[in-house]
């Protein structure tokens, strides 16, 4: 599930992964180191703490390939803002630090603080150990699908 941030998407390789869902995806270590790092050089205002919602799940149905609601998820939502520009952060469940530093992240991106390579730097990195893992998991499914054509031999 990808989980916006203020709409930015993060480009490499001529392939466009959404911020959100490396945020969502990533070590929250990772995240936190970088929302401390930020908070350090920069004055953040909270405009909404970390506090949790529900929200409609739409998914894509294979089939059809028509969206429809699955139901009601659990989530945690922040606001900060980092020179009066405004960052929001996402996170499923009740993940309140996720949350944060999620909207802390989108801030100084959105802000274009002084960081923003670095920041985007561990982003790159963190985008390629959630890409390993899904293909990690990608292969472990593949070998358990069940090809119907050959058992009908």
């Amino acid at each position: 599930m990808s989980l916006p941030t203020s709409g930015l998407k993060y480009c490499k390789r001529g392939e466009m992964m959404d911020i959100g869902e490396i945020l969502a995806e990533g070590e929250l270590t990772v995240w936190q180191s970088l929302a401390e790092m930020i908070a350090d050089r920069h004055e953040i205002k909270v405009l909404q703490q970390p506090e949790t919602c529900m929200t409609m799940m739409q998914v894509l149905d294979s089939v059809g390939h028509t969206p429809f609601y699955v139901g009601e998820v659990l989530m945690t939502e922040a606001t900060v803002s980092i020179d009066g520009i405004i960052g929001f952060g996402l996170a499923l469940e009740d993940d309140y630090i996720r949350a944060l530093c999620a909207a802390i992240i989108d801030a100084a991106l959105l802000a274009g603080v002084a960081e923003v390579g670095e920041i985007r730097k561990v982003i790159a990195k963190e985008e390629q150990r959630v890409l390993a893992h899904y293909e990690q998991e990608e292969s472990l499914i593949a070998a358990t699908r069940v090809r119907f054509a050959i058992m009908e031999g």
